[in-house]
């Protein structure tokens, strides 16, 4: 009997909480996904890095798990505040508190357990499609397969979701023991009682304001530039700040709005105004905690999705500076044959190139940058300008012409600004007997493999190195198939260890190479495992707090719907046509949505533009990172819209409209 009528009322419950069965069956299913990707073989063996997506993704369930434990806490405390009437006229009836109790969680086990079962069929789907995804991205051959390990993935879902249902449910059932009759039968009219007055939410504001303000200004603080690394301890300080900031932003502004708009008659009694804040004010007060989380998800959700595009463009320069021809290799040119030789064994050479690097007694452009610009070589680093041009052109680039008397500096964007403070003393340089003029500096397109241990080159018509001592030889090598990562470690084992140094502690004697191999695949199999890990990460945690969020506020507002309906038909009444109520409800639930998302917007401007500060050296531009805040922004908008809307709907269908 008693599981018929959990039964039934199941039925009922996903009726009236489609939208919340609906986000539990979208998270399962995406975790469900995730657990077949990362112990799906073949994502698993594209790269050797990508081992550690199992380990990121079993981390990242764990904080999706803590996060759905939040939405369905608060999902069954909301139900059960709904329907608490109705179990206390179960008491009134004579049946016992334990009855009730098991009767509530057979309920929500079977919606939670029918969400699970549905994920398992969505996450098949969606695992192929994002399996497709991952193998585009390592340019591998896909063909459409279903996954055929299902037993651990199962088994770790299933774990995932007794973990959340364990813990949720024995809450609740120590929630409804505490309870009485008097208790349930006036519960749905109980709100958080709030003892703050004006003047304490306005102080409370200003210390929100204070804390805000003062996290970001630290965290600013700790980040400034490359190389400089920041306290953590003041790290964690400015990071509870913000938190701190914005659950007492939540808990206070509505107040402080509110007093603000009775403070002015001209915005209190213009057309809704009144109504509308009350209404917020009230709503608010009801539900001040759960903002809070909400607004604290809503700021991981932001800065999830920026730091993702932000390092996802990073990865890409990061490639062309660290390896932009196939094969790069710096030793001794009586060794390239070796190394030629091997890479004719797996791959079509398409163009080979050789050339020198050259050092002058003086060091114009290191001994003059600041430590924080040097790199460990010690000193400048000269090119011919002709061999300067084939490497251009190697990366599809134009030439450049210089005279016989001029010199021009190419540098990183790391380095850039530390040249441009010594340019005046840059402005000539004399190398051998040759005074050269300097014609230009240019950080555009620079690589590292040009000048391994500088930041810079220095570029100067050819006759002037023939005085000049050589420094190292550099070997190019393009190839017509794509290099894999395997070749860097084939050609790492060819090189001779050809510097030994002697331990004067343990008398061991250790001996490396000193030559230096840069294989482009095996950087774009290192950058493309960190940025499919990352970024599937960091979207994958987004959108289950935007859910979340998007979720909790829809079903408060369409709940609202109902419970206010005779407030409405009161105003409608009055003579408030139906299309101006439904001006006010659209105005209404803009504000419940907009709300929670004010802070985290202001939030997420603040912390990027900081640690743009670390990351500008890897991005085209200074600006770069403003594409990024615009792009994640847009992505959570899209996103929370569409609750926005579903709420919109379902309020109007409650009015009857």
């Amino acid at each position: 009997m008693l599981f018929k009528l959990s039964l039934g009322n199941a039925k009922r419950s996903i009726k009236d909480y489609l939208i919340y069965i609906v986000t539990i069956t979208i998270a399962f299913s995406l975790m469900f996904s995730f657990n077949l990707i990362s112990n799906s073989k073949d994502i698993l063996d594209l790269a050797d890095m990508m081992k550690n997506f199992r380990i990121a993704m079993i981390f990242v369930s764990l904080i999706v798990c803590f996060v759905l434990g939040f939405l369905i806490n608060y999902m069954i405390k909301f139900i059960f505040k709904r329907r608490s009437k109705e179990f206390g006229l179960y008491l009134l009836l004579g049946i016992s508190k334990k009855d009730i109790s098991l009767m509530f969680i057979l309920e929500n086990l079977i919606l939670g357990f029918i969400s699970l079962v549905l994920s398992f069929f969505v996450g098949i789907l969606l695992s192929t499609i994002i399996s497709s995804i991952i193998l585009n991205i390592f340019n591998a051959p896909y063909l459409v397969k279903l996954p055929t390990d299902y037993l651990v993935p199962i088994l770790l879902s299933l774990g995932y979701f007794l973990l959340i249902y364990l813990v949720v449910l024995l809450l609740t059932k120590r929630r409804i023991k505490r309870l009485k009759i008097h208790d349930l039968l006036y519960l749905d009219s109980h709100n958080e009682k709030s003892k703050v007055t004006k003047k304490k939410s306005i102080v409370t504001f200003i210390i929100s304001f204070i804390l805000v303000m003062g996290g970001l200004l630290i965290f600013n603080n700790e980040f400034k530039g490359v190389g400089i690394e920041p306290d953590t301890l003041l790290v964690i300080l400015s990071i509870i700040m913000l938190i701190g900031g914005i659950y007492l932003f939540i808990s206070s502004f509505a107040d402080f709005l509110l007093s603000f708009v009775l403070k002015h008659k001209t915005l209190k009694y213009n057309k809704d105004n009144l109504f509308v804040m009350r209404q917020f004010n009230a709503k608010v007060k009801t539900m001040k905690k759960s903002l809070g989380t909400l607004s604290l998800l809503i700021t991981l959700t932001l800065v999830s999705l920026t730091f993702s595009l932000m390092f996802n463009k990073i990865f890409v320069i990061q490639i062309d500076m660290s390896a932009p021809y196939d094969v790069t290799i710096i030793d001794d040119e009586e060794n390239f044959d070796k190394y030629i030789n091997h890479i004719k064994k797996e791959y079509t050479i398409d163009e080979i190139f050789t050339y020198h690097e050259y050092f002058n007694d003086v060091n114009y452009v290191n001994d003059n940058l600041s430590y924080d610009y040097q790199g460990w070589r010690g000193t400048d680093t000269y090119l011919r300008v002709s061999d300067y041009n084939k490497l251009l052109e190697l990366k599809g680039r134009g030439p450049i012409t210089l005279k016989d008397n001029e010199y021009y500096i190419h540098s990183s964007s790391s380095v850039y600004d530390g040249i441009m403070d010594i340019k005046d003393k840059l402005k000539t340089i004399k190398v051998g007997d040759k005074t050269l003029k300097l014609k230009d500096v240019t950080s555009l397109y620079y690589t590292s493999s040009w000048s391994y241990g500088n930041g810079f080159i220095i570029v100067v018509p050819d006759n002037i190195v023939d005085n000049l001592k050589s420094e190292s030889d550099t070997l190019v090598v393009d190839t017509k198939e794509e290099t894999k990562e395997e070749l860097n470690n084939e050609l790492l084992n060819i090189l001779d260890d050809d510097i030994c140094e002697r331990d004067p502690e343990t008398g061991a004697t250790y001996c490396y190479a000193s030559a230096n191999v840069f294989v482009k695949g095996y950087y774009l199999a290192m950058n493309k495992s960190v940025m499919t890990i990352m970024d599937f990460t960091l979207f994958y945690l987004a959108f289950i707090f935007t859910v979340v969020t998007g979720t909790i506020i829809s079903v408060q507002s369409i709940n609202d719907g109902i419970t206010y309906k005779k407030y409405y038909d009161t105003l409608n009444k009055l003579g408030l046509s139906k299309r101006n109520i439904l001006k006010t409800v659209r105005k209404q639930l803009l504000m419940y949505f907009l709300f929670p998302v004010i802070l985290p917007f202001i939030i997420n401007f603040f912390i990027t533009t900081s640690l743009n500060h670390v990351f500008v050296a890897f991005l085209p531009t200074s600006m770069t990172y403003l594409s990024f805040i615009f792009l994640s922004s847009i992505l959570f908008l899209s996103i929370y819209l569409i609750y926005y809307l579903i709420s919109y709907f379902s309020f109007k269908r409650c009015l009857d409209y």
